[in-house]
Order: structure tokens, then sequence, then C-alpha cells
């Protein structure tokens, strides 16, 4: 059997893993899933029904950063220090976790957006796509699973503003994170931030670009004043970004 990897479309976390399995050639089987329909196929595998989520003949992975664990060294060429997976672990809670929140607060009062980027496959921005089914009801799951309430929103917002500004100085001086080579920071940090970046070699760009966005939300970008890592971002997807099937 090849190996299978479960992933929402416009998942960054899903992205992070993908990346890293198509930067090691690792064969596997894209299975792409509807947010809420997920639960029916992911429940045998997993107890904490999340993507992404790669079934192998030797057993099920589950989360992006184990899922890279597979294939570091076929990736990068070098297993990453432990500073690097430090850093990775810091993207992956306050940028990768804070962006969660952050997107569905959001697009959730907007039912048709949700409903073009729940889809398996994307529509065309002139399309009219209604809300997915049973939306009041995911809708109310994701705002208790992401915590979108007033007080944790701000929270959020500083965690992701703190680790930012943090690779910003960073990035300011070196091209990539361990000075090198590209890896696994860069490789987090660029996955994690893609719906901000929106690189054209994404694999969920399609999505992304079928919908216009809430105002609020594009205001909020364009203020954030992270133009420097999405520059970085763009970078490192016309690079490194090998497309899979």
């Amino acid at each position: 059997m090849s190996p299978t990897l479960y992933t929402f479309p416009i998942s960054h976390f899903s992205e992070k893993a993908r990346w890293g399995l198509d930067l090691a050639h690792y064969p596997y089987e894209l299975k792409p899933l509807i947010p809420g329909q997920h639960i029916q196929t992911l429940k045998p595998l997993v107890s904490d029904l999340y993507v992404p989520v790669l079934e192998t003949d030797t057993g099920v992975i589950q989360g992006s950063g184990n899922i890279i664990d597979l294939v570091e060294e076929k990736a990068f060429g070098h297993t990453a220090s432990s500073e690097e997976k430090q850093m990775e672990e810091k993207i992956d809670s306050q940028i990768g976790k804070s962006l969660q929140t952050l997107l569905y607060h959001f697009i959730l009062d907007y039912p048709e957006i949700v409903g073009k980027l729940f889809l398996l496959n994307p529509s065309k921005a002139s399309d009219t796509v209604g809300p997915p089914e049973h939306f009041d009801l995911i809708a109310l799951s994701l705002k208790r699973r992401y915590k979108i309430t007033p007080k944790n929103l701000e929270i959020v917002k500083q965690s992701l503003d703190e680790c930012s500004k943090e690779l910003i100085e960073i990035y300011k001086t070196r091209k990539f994170f361990n000075g090198t080579s590209f890896g696994r920071v860069d490789l987090t940090m660029a996955s994690l931030m893609g719906m901000l970046a929106e690189p054209m070699e994404s694999p969920a760009y399609p999505w992304f670009a079928s919908v216009q966005m809430p105002e609020s939300f594009l205001t909020w970008r364009k203020d954030l004043g992270y133009e420097l890592l999405f520059e970085r971002i763009g970078e490192f997807y016309k690079e490194f970004r090998i497309q899979s099937k």
C-alpha cells in the first residue's frame, strides 16, 4: 500500500508536511478531506481528529513536525540542530496556531468564503458557492477549538507579532535560518505564513485566489509590517517548492 497523506486543501500545517515529503521525494497518495466530513475518515486512525495524518504500512504519523521527522535527512541533507528544532516549535505554536485562530475569526462571518475554502477542488472567483453543509455547527466547533474570543484574539495577535518580529531580525542578516542552507525552520516559516504571503507556487493558492477576503482581514494584514518575511517566503517557494501531484 502506498502511504496516504490526509490533508485539508487550505491547511498550512498540511502544506508544511506535504512540502517536506515532496522535498524528500517521498512517494505518497494525497487524500484531501473536507473539514467536518473528515471525522469519519480519521476516526479509525487517530484519537485527535486533526490533519495532517500520514498512514503507512508500518503505522500512522500525525502532525507536520512528526511527518517531517520521517524524511528530514532526505529533505534537507542533514538533521536539524537543537536551536532549529526549538525555533520550529516556536513558529508552530506562535505563528501556525495563532493564524488558525485569526483566519477563522476573519472568515466565519462570511459563509460563502468558508464554502469556497472548504471545497475539495478550487472554484473560480466568479463562481457562487454556498456555505458548507451544517455550517452553523461547523462554525461553533471551530470557535471552540480555536478559542475565538476577544481575549484570546488579543493574546494570539501578540504571540504572532512577537515571533514574526524575531524572525524579521534573523532574516535581515541571512537568507537561511541556519546560515547555510534551506532547512526546517525556513520551510516551517514559509508554509505556515503562506496564507498571508500568498505565493503562487503554494498548492493552496488557487483556493485563496478564488475568494475576496474580508476588508478587515486585508487591512489587518497590510498593517502587520511583515513585508521582509513575505518577500523571503516568495523566494523560498520559487526556489524550493517541488510541486506534488
